[in-house]
């Protein structure tokens, strides 16, 4: 019993040694375990990562914007581009149609978003219109030649639409699909990682910088 109550004691010496020795506690390795490396880069320069500024709330929205952005661009351009696609190779000039108000508006240089209205010369009445998107293209000076299909005589365009960027216009509704919904994903994933202000990483954060700026 007397080397059973030595060993406690000692034991219990041990403990305190360690803790007055000012070794690093263990919880250490667990904190990084939780920050990125790039949440670490920002530390070590003295700076917060960006998503520590923003709610849970916040983020769930911009995620819901960015797939409103995506619904809204396949929606609004995909059914017209999914038409032209599907009768590709059987556009002619139409003499009996004619193109006018063509505009084409260009955001950020990358962007642009065109569109015609496209009248019947017999019936005035008559008038329908033509919306699409493209990359790193203007339209500045591309005539406005109304085509329509040799397939559906309802399918009309013009054939700068139909034809010279046809290509660019299925690889713009593409990359703009993907971007939006890449984006919309990472908001939602630093939500479900709890990567948002006040969240569980945001407390790791603040462990962190607590215990690197606490005096040595």
């Amino acid at each position: 019993m007397v080397d059973f109550g030595k060993r406690t004691m000692n034991a219990r010496q041990g403990q305190r040694h360690q803790h007055a020795s000012g070794a690093p506690p263990q919880s250490t390795p667990a904190l990084s375990d939780h920050l990125s490396r790039r949440d670490l880069k920002a530390l070590e320069k003295g700076q917060l990562p960006a998503w520590t500024s923003m709610s849970q709330l916040k983020l769930l929205g911009l995620a819901l914007f960015m797939v409103a952005m995506v619904v809204g661009a396949v929606t609004y351009y995909g059914p017209e581009l999914a038409r032209d696609l599907r009768y590709a190779g059987t556009f002619s000039v139409a003499g009996d149609l004619r193109a006018t108000e063509g505009r084409c508006k260009r955001y950020v240089f990358l962007v642009s978003l065109c569109s015609a209205k496209i009248q019947s010369i017999g019936s005035e009445g008559t008038t329908s219109s033509t919306e699409f998107l493209m990359f790193f293209r203007s339209g500045d000076g591309a005539e406005l030649i109304p085509v329509r299909s040799s397939v559906d005589a309802s399918a009309v365009g013009i054939q700068y639409a139909v034809s010279d960027v046809l290509l660019n216009r299925t690889l713009s509704l593409l990359g703009i699909t993907l971007f939006f919904g890449w984006v919309a994903w990472l908001f939602l994933d630093c939500i479900r990682k709890g990567r948002y202000k006040d969240g569980p990483v945001h407390e790791a954060v603040r462990q962190y910088v607590a215990l690197h700026s606490s005096p040595v």
